[in-house]
């Protein structure tokens, strides 16, 4: 897509302006908006031009962020993992992989190996719902599902931290951002990952086109804002229309080459985000875009067997990266669809008859378990490569979201990748089995050289065992990692919970 252009200026607009005093120039956020027609903002990434004078003197201050890609129903365990030994990771490791995708940034993964579920599942402590909504709410908050609701019963580690990282006075920060690609179930526990105190779930966003306008502040009930809504969605025109009086001030600037290629990709991202959305049938530029958006809202069905689906994907990942690199927030996450359940892959090469979670037990029913055909409870053949598919679709996006964040070079050198700690995280490890020990982890980013990188590293052994190397001690890392003073994450020391532990792994940690 070739870069943006704006819209050119009227005729009256161009002709010689009056000079106007220059008011002396205040401190600067690090960060900016341009603002627009009711109340619309538009982040933007750092510029040099844009800086403090006093902040060019000195060292760049990082800002660092925290993102998790969530996926459900286990991964295809015989070849998710690196291949050889542990050390130093490389691209042959990833070779032949589900993660072979992820091979362009291998100097900036970590893989820890050997960790398992804290607080367990499968009956070994105590919690409520089944394995699937178990695990999903434990595993970014190390609490319990409630034994009536199968709530988590403790926040997770994306809320506290947008209450620790995220802009705003104390108190009042910015949320994270939570966005889902597919439909929520309606069955409790299995459609939320994120919570903000003991069973208060937080509904992740579904429809790329309530995300975005979230982002672009275009959800405002003024007579301004709905003009601008009527502008975008009826008359066809781009958010960057409506901030295009900022946008000529900015292009005025002396900018540099280097500010004036990261306004071109910026606003080229942007831009394809609107065109994306247009494509999908959800669009911000269709006439009927609310009326025809709105069966997309909330916990109503949502179209998860057509090939809408990698296209909502790819426009919540862009939303995602935009959000992280302008900052809008510093905490998101995403999670592709839900536990016990999950599309039918029918696209990018696949063909599957059976949806994810069937694959993941290798039957033909979802209430199928074990060796067993009896029943009904057929095999379906071939099933282990349908999973392999599957999770390197997973890593196909994965690394699209780490390629965008890698493309914003920060104002210390970095790029936003480099300051950010991105979790991949997966609801199970062998969907077979239930299992949650010897969990697929990946942390792409250094969280602003805190973590190490390039490294295949053993926590604790492979396979099934639960007593050596628990996930909330790996929360409890990224939480201090990302400049938040802890000790322990999760349910509290002492209670029903005895493979539970405090403190951080050192050995993931520069």
């Amino acid at each position: 897509m070739k870069p943006f252009k704006p819209s050119v200026p009227s005729q009256a607009s161009r002709l010689p302006q009056p000079a106007l005093p220059r008011p002396a120039r205040p401190p600067l956020a690090r960060r900016h908006f341009l603002r627009g027609l009711g109340g619309v903002t538009l982040g933007l990434p750092f510029l040099e031009a844009l800086a403090p004078r006093s902040a060019r003197a000195q060292a760049a201050t990082t800002i660092q962020r925290f993102g998790v890609f969530f996926a459900c129903n286990g991964v295809d365990m015989t070849r998710w993992f690196p291949n050889g030994e542990y050390g130093a990771l490389t691209p042959e490791h990833l070779t032949g992989t589900a993660n072979e995708a992820l091979a362009p940034f291998v100097g900036k993964l970590l893989f820890p190996r050997g960790l398992h579920m804290a607080p367990r599942a499968g009956g070994r402590d105590p919690g409520g719902g089944d394995d699937h909504g178990r695990s999903m709410a434990i595993k970014l908050t190390a609490y319990p599902a409630a034994l009536d609701t199968a709530l988590a019963t403790g926040p997770s580690v994306d809320y506290v931290l947008a209450q620790a990282i995220n802009p705003g006075p104390a108190g009042a920060r910015r949320p994270a951002l939570n966005l889902m690609v597919g439909r929520p179930a309606g069955f409790a526990g299995l459609d939320y990952i994120s919570y903000s105190a003991p069973g208060q779930a937080i509904a992740a966003v579904n429809n790329p086109w309530d995300a975005y306008a979230s982002l672009v502040a275009l959800n405002g009930t003024t007579a301004d804002s709905a003009e601008a809504r009527e502008r975008i969605q009826r008359k066809r025109q781009s958010v960057l229309d409506l901030v295009q009086t900022q946008f000529e001030r900015l292009r005025g600037l002396p900018l540099s080459s280097g500010d004036r290629e990261k306004l071109d990709m910026h606003f080229t991202a942007v831009r394809e985000v609107e065109v994306q959305l247009s494509a999908t049938g959800l669009a911000c530029v269709d006439a009927d875009l609310e009326t025809r958006a709105a069966p997309f809202q909330g916990n109503t069905a949502f179209a998860t067997e057509e090939p809408q689906y990698p296209a909502v994907a790819d426009l919540q990942l862009d939303i995602y990266a935009l959000a992280l690199a302008c900052d809008m927030t510093r905490v998101a996450t995403m999670h592709f669809d839900r536990g016990s359940g999950g599309p039918t892959f029918r696209w990018d090469g696949m063909s599957h008859e059976y949806n994810h979670h069937k694959l993941s037990h290798g039957k033909v029913r979802d209430d199928c378990f074990g060796a067993s055909t009896e029943n009904g409870c057929d095999n379906v053949a071939g099933y282990a490569d349908m999973l392999h598919d599957i999770d390197r679709w997973h890593a196909g996006k994965l690394g699209r979201l780490l390629q965008k964040l890698d493309a914003y070079v920060e104002a210390d050198g970095r790029t936003v990748l480099d300051n950010s700690a991105i979790l991949y995280t997966n609801e199970m490890s062998d969907g077979k089995l239930h299992s949650f020990m010897d969990l697929p982890y990946i942390i792409a980013g250094s969280a602003g050289g805190r973590f190490r990188q390039g490294l295949y590293y053993p926590l604790g052994p492979e396979g099934q065992t639960d007593r050596s190397a628990p996930h909330n001690r790996l929360l409890n890392t990224l939480v201090n990692a990302l400049g938040v003073p802890s000790t322990w994450f999760g349910l509290p020391e002492g209670t029903s919970a005895p493979t539970m532990q405090g403190g951080v792994y050192d050995a993931l940690l520069v």
